[in-house]
């Protein structure tokens, strides 16, 4: 049954919360101010979930409806879960989710969390993309729980560039009869050269005349077979610029994906390195996920000796590349790269280091890497995050030997409620 709810605040999963009859309500899609029709379901003790049937009344943080991504709307394509939020909202309700998170998942004091500042970012931000190919005529996003592709013909969330290469790639994909498959794209800093991935679950009988007939369309082709490599053409990495550094990159590799707030990141890792440095480097850093070594660069730069550890092969050999190069320009650190899981890493780690800096995955960092972290006790932690609940944990963890010196947000991901939360940390005492 419908019913009418008010939505008070988003909480984090990126959710309106709402009440009604005393239980509460997330609402997906629901903005604070927003008055809604909704069709709840249980999903535990006073506990309901919704989606939004009507809005009765918009917040003061919701675009009007015509300026919304009718796909996005109505879920039927799951590129972006807030396209409705106004840009300039994306700021207080992402700290909203954060500091929420804080206090409620970390059970964080607010005395504890410094006042946070947000980088706001454009849309059609997307260096890389992870599109999906029907095999029937459809290249896009998946739907919102669903696994129909919505067709991709205009978008907030990937860049012009792609845009316009999507009925080339459509017309090749179609006309070599490629079944379905997922396709990573990488871009360069001005949107070319495009290179591309397609990732296949099973073997399949040709996969040179796949790559043959994406190559064009794509700058650079690759075709994996459940994980493996079956067939390339052309380039497979590209250089990236960022802040007056170079990277190499491979399509294979993680890198951070918005084009627009590549220059920010590492410039406020520089600044996490240089204040790191001025009480001294002579006990050297750590790198921990340091995928293609995007933050190593920042701690070479300030002067630490430092181990970048990845275990991902291809970000793997791209840090490699990037350091060798690195050493050449002669920066006054030198960089070390360790192929090994950051949780084995730290099991073998012994020495007092003098920073670290930590960039994992969505999960946040493991229990046995919370600890050995609280082990080494670095003078300074320079702790990345792209999920405020994983986030909030981990600093729970982390706070008795440490207080935060600064919170920065950036935000990576406009169009959605995911946020990157940059965090320094110095050591207590």
């Amino acid at each position: 049954m419908a019913r009418e709810v008010s939505v008070e605040r988003v909480v984090p999963g990126g959710s309106g919360l709402a009440r009604l009859d005393g239980a509460v309500v997330l609402v997906a899609g629901g903005l604070p101010g927003d008055r809604l029709l909704v069709e709840p379901r249980s999903d535990g003790p006073r506990l309901l979930r919704a989606d939004v049937l009507s809005v009765l009344s918009p917040g003061p943080h919701r675009r009007p409806a015509e300026h919304v991504c009718p796909l996005a709307r109505d879920g039927a394509c799951g590129g972006c879960d807030w396209p409705a939020v106004r840009i300039e909202s994306h700021g207080p309700l992402k700290e909203e989710l954060v500091r929420d998170a804080l206090r409620r998942i970390g059970r964080v004091p607010d005395a504890e969390v410094p006042g946070i500042r947000f980088v706001a970012s454009p849309r059609s931000y997307r260096l890389r993309s992870r599109l999906r190919w029907d095999g029937r005529g459809a290249l896009g996003f998946l739907g919102r729980a669903s696994s129909s592709v919505a067709d991709l013909e205009s978008c907030e969330v990937v860049s012009a560039a792609l845009l316009q290469r999507v009925p080339a790639l459509r017309e090749s994909l179609a006309a070599a009869s490629v079944p379905e498959c997922e396709l990573q794209t990488l871009e360069g800093n001005d949107g070319s050269p495009l290179l591309g991935e397609l990732r296949f679950d099973r073997a399949l009988p040709d996969p040179e005349r796949i790559a043959a007939a994406l190559h064009g369309p794509l700058d650079g082709v690759r075709v994996l077979f459940s994980g493996r490599l079956a067939a390339s053409r052309g380039a497979s990495s590209l250089r990236l610029e960022v802040a007056g550094a170079t990277f190499r990159v491979s399509v294979s590799s993680f890198f951070q994906g918005n084009r627009f707030l590549l220059d920010a990141f590492l410039e406020e890792a520089r600044a996490a390195a240089r204040d790191a440095a001025r009480d001294g480097v002579s006990r050297g850093a750590l790198d921990l996920y340091a995928g293609a070594g995007f933050l190593t660069r920042a701690l070479l730069e300030a002067g630490f000796e430092t181990d970048a550890v990845e275990s991902d092969r291809s970000s793997g050999a791209d840090l490699v590349a990037n350091l060798a190069a690195w050493r050449s320009e002669g920066l006054p650190g030198r960089g070390r790269a360790v192929g090994r899981r950051v949780e084995e890493h730290l099991h073998r780690e012994r020495e007092r280091r003098d920073v670290v800096f930590a960039d994992p995955p969505r999960e946040g960092l493991a229990p046995e890497v919370r600890k050995a972290l609280l082990r080494i006790a670095p003078r300074s932690l320079f702790l990345v995050s792209c999920d405020p609940a994983t986030f909030a944990r981990d600093l729970a963890a982390l706070l008795p030997r440490y207080r935060v010196s600064s919170l920065t947000l950036l935000d990576l991901f406009p169009g959605t409620h995911h946020v990157e939360t940059l965090a320094r940390l110095e050591r207590r005492g």
